[in-house]
Formats: C-alpha cells, sequence, structure tokens
C-alpha cells in the first residue's frame, strides 16, 4: 500500500450491530444497541457486555439515547470493567427506559 507502516493494521473485527475493530498496535474500538428489556425497572441499570475485553478500565465511553421524548434523558455510566459496563438511565431524577446506541474506545494491550 502506498501508506507502508504507517498505515493501522487491523488485527480483528465483527463490524455488526454489536460490534468491534481490534488494531495492532493496541487500539479497541466497539459499539453497539441496547434495548431497554435488558434494564432493571428498580434501579433503571442496564449492564452492558463487551464482545471483547479492554485492557484495562480506563477506556471512554459515550451514549446516545434514541427517544421521541423532547425531555433530556441521560445514560449515566455507573462503572465500568474490562469486559462490561453499567449504565443507568436517568430522565429528570427518575427512571427512563428508552433505547440507546452506544460507543467505547480504549486499548485491548500496551
Amino acid at each position: 500500500s502506498s501508506l507502508g507502516t504507517k498505515a493501522a493494521q487491523i488485527k480483528e473485527q465483527n463490524l455488526g450491530q454489536n460490534g468491534y475493530r481490534k488494531y495492532e498496535d493496541g487500539l479497541l474500538i466497539q459499539w453497539g444497541y441496547m434495548s431497554p428489556n435488558s434494564m432493571n425497572s428498580t434501579t433503571g441499570e442496564q449492564y452492558v457486555f463487551l464482545s471483547t475485553s479492554f485492557y484495562n478500565d480506563t477506556y471512554t465511553v459515550i451514549t446516545t439515547v434514541i427517544s421521541s421524548y423532547t425531555s433530556p434523558i441521560v445514560k449515566e455510566i455507573v462503572r465500568k470493567y474490562t469486559s462490561y459496563f453499567i449504565t443507568k438511565s436517568i430522565q429528570y431524577g427518575s427512571i427512563a427506559g428508552e433505547s440507546y446506541g452506544w460507543f467505547a474506545i480504549g486499548r485491548w494491550k500496551l
């Protein structure tokens, strides 16, 4: 390739709805969609299990709520682990049960 050694080399990937791309240099990006079906109706918490594990829990997660409501809904990240993270749905201090997309980026190796 004309990019030579500057090209990002892909080690593994799954380009599905809940997928990931793992690069040889250690970068890992993952994404997915969550419906409210597995949300705890009492606490608003939901476990999101990752396709592949991160090296540690310092990765970043971004969520995007999919909703027709005009009032703000937040998917708070309660806790992160190498193979899953926990979100909590909040809408004006109460539990909100909307679907959401998520994106995570971090390292899978040093």
